[in-house]
């Protein structure tokens, strides 16, 4: 009879350990924050992979990164208070000096970088085409300027180099860059213009980097009446 009181015991201490509230605290902290270019203008990316937010808890040897919007900016509310290191990085644009910010509550965190390249697009309907007008400039330091795009998708605001529905592209790796910057450039997709439908394009360029990320134009809406 006793062995039997004992497992009846025993599994009454199971049961009660299985039913006790979890006392953890989910992570509530707020990091949010943008990248801004040396005249104070928005970084102009994509999404996804345009960039992303680099962590390092003091302490910890382990990184934490997430992704960034097209915008520019960034936030993430699932974070533990901790003091933390911090940059910007797989994107288009030169290395960030990291900085150190104790996070308990909301953190806000902007980031001055330099991207490889900055384009002046006019993106215009004619017809059925869609006509691009462009200006390049490439910053000091960057790479060769190897080749520009233009990208137009169908419906979709999110276009990008990962989104896109049409492209045309212009091989410039055998242009050097003085004569690029001096150039107006044109790209232009003939015939898929259809009534009734809106579209988005933007011009993309591409200054050889190991991550063979493009810098942007801003997005424009062509809405076919």
């Amino acid at each position: 009879m006793k062995p039997l009181i004992y497992l009846l015991a025993l599994a009454a201490i199971f049961s009660i350990s299985a039913c006790e509230t979890d006392s953890y605290e989910l992570p509530g902290e707020t990091l949010q924050g943008k990248l801004i270019d040396p005249e104070g203008e928005p970084l102009i990316t994509e999404q996804p992979n345009g960039f992303r937010i680099r962590l390092l808890e003091e302490g910890a040897s382990q990184f934490y990164d997430f992704w960034g919007k097209a915008d520019g900016t960034f936030r993430n509310t699932k974070l533990f208070p901790a003091k933390y290191t911090i940059y910007p990085f797989d994107g288009p644009f030169f290395p960030v000096e990291p900085v150190e910010r104790e996070l308990n509550g909301v953190l806000t965190v902007d980031f001055t970088v330099i991207p490889y390249a900055k384009i002046q697009a006019s993106i215009v309907e004619e017809g059925q085409n869609i006509n691009a007008t462009f200006q390049i400039s490439k910053a000091a330091g960057a790479g060769k300027i190897k080749d520009v795009q233009l990208l137009v998708t169908k419906w979709n605001p999110n276009v990008g180099m990962y989104c896109k529905d049409w492209n045309v592209a212009n091989d410039l790796s055998g242009i050097p860059d003085v004569d690029i910057q001096n150039t107006t450039h044109t790209l232009a997709l003939p015939g898929v213009l259809e009534k009734g439908v809106t579209y988005y394009a933007r011009v993309a360029v591409l200054c050889e980097n190991t991550l063979g990320r493009y810098n942007l134009s801003p997005i424009t809406e062509i809405t076919v009446d």
